[in-house]
C-alpha cells in the first residue's frame, strides 16, 4: 500500500509516520512538507516539498509518485498560530480540501482526516464551524472510503509551545476523572491513540463515510 501523510510534523501526524514506518503492508510513505524533515532513514519514506503545499497533479508527476491508496490527514493549526480567521481557514478547510481533490483526481480511494470534537458546519463556535465545513465539504468529493476521527482535546508534546493547552493539558489527568457518563466524549485524549485509529482506519474493510466520535477513540 502506498499512502500519503499530510501533516507529518504535526503532533499527531509524527505518531501517525512511526506506526506507518513500522507496518510492513506500508511499500511507500510520501510526505509533503514546506521544509525538508531530517534523519528520516527508511527509504519507503519519499519527502516532497512544497513551499505551501497548495500542489497539483503536475507536482505529483514531475515527482514520479505513484499510484496512492489512502492519504492520512492531520493538517491542523489555531487561529492564534495563523493569525487571522482567514489564514485559519486556509490551512483547516481550503488546504485540507485542495488536497484531497488533488489526491482523489490521482486515483487515491481512502481518505482520512483528524476534524474536531463539536465539528458542525451551523456551530456559532468558529473553530467547531469551520471543520464542520471542512468535513461537509469532504463528502462531496466522493472517496470510496472517507474516514473522519473527532478527538478532544489532544495530550502530547508539541513542536511549538501553546500556554493556554499546556495548562489545560496539566488539568486534564484530574478533569478526565470528572468526565465520566455521557460527559465522557469530552476527555482529552492522548495524541498517539488519535494516530493509531487513523492508521488504523486504512485497513478496516467497507466503503463509505465512517465518523469516529472521541468517545469511540478512548476506547480502541
Amino acid at each position: 500500500m502506498n499512502i500519503v501523510i499530510l501533516g507529518s510534523t504535526g503532533l499527531v501526524g509524527k505518531h501517525v509516520l512511526e506506526f506507518a514506518k513500522l507496518d510492513a503492508r506500508i511499500n511507500k510513505i510520501y510526505l509533503i512538507t514546506r521544509n525538508p524533515i531530517l534523519n528520516q532513514i527508511d527509504s519507503r519514506i519519499i519527502n516532497l516539498i512544497h513551499e505551501n503545499l497548495f500542489i497539483d497533479q503536475d507536482f505529483l508527476n514531475t515527482n514520479q509518485v505513484e499510484k496512492i491508496d489512502a492519504v492520512l490527514c492531520t493538517l491542523g493549526t489555531t487561529i492564534k498560530k495563523a493569525g487571522t480567521k482567514e489564514k485559519f481557514n486556509k490551512i483547516d478547510k481550503d488546504l485540507v480540501l485542495h488536497l484531497a481533490k488533488v489526491f482523489k483526481a490521482f486515483g487515491a480511494n481512502h481518505f482520512s482526516v483528524v476534524s474536531a470534537l463539536g465539528a458542525n458546519p451551523y456551530s456559532s463556535i468558529f473553530y467547531n464551524k469551520v471543520k464542520g465545513e471542512m468535513e461537509e465539504d469532504l463528502k462531496k468529493i466522493d472517496y470510496d472510503v472517507l474516514t473522519i476521527l473527532r478527538p478532544s482535546l489532544l495530550i502530547g508534546e508539541r513542536n511549538e509551545f501553546r500556554p493556554s493547552e499546556k495548562i489545560m493539558i496539566f488539568l486534564a489527568p484530574l478533569l478526565n476523572q470528572v468526565l465520566i457518563g455521557d460527559m465522557k466524549k469530552y476527555q482529552a485524549i492522548d495524541a498517539n491513540l488519535v494516530a493509531l485509529a487513523l492508521f488504523n482506519s486504512i485497513f478496516n474493510s467497507g466503503n463509505g463515510i465512517k465518523i469516529i466520535e472521541n468517545d469511540q477513540l478512548l476506547k480502541k
